[in-house]
């Protein structure tokens, strides 16, 4: 696993142990994909660290900071 600026990346089995007690979000790919832009603007935002799941049911972006996560809800609101 790597940290790249405030983004943890690398396996994905590994991130899941490793961010298992982080809060999350949890979206449709279909929707995470074609918002991809605006998602990954405000993640640039975020105060401590998060990761991005893909597991193809669905797409988990964990949030080492409550706080990253209601900031994350109030602006993508009506696609959570």
């Amino acid at each position: 696993m790597k940290v790249k600026k405030n983004c943890v990346v690398g396996d994905p089995v590994m991130l899941d142990r490793y961010t298992s007690d982080w809060a999350s979000v949890r979206l449709h790919p279909i929707t995470f994909y074609r918002r991809l832009d605006v998602f990954r603007k405000s993640l640039k935002k975020v105060k401590g660290l998060y990761a991005e799941i893909d597991s193809g049911q669905f797409v988990s972006i964990r949030f080492s900071e409550q706080d990253d996560v209601t900031a994350f809800y109030k602006t993508h609101k009506e696609y959570v």
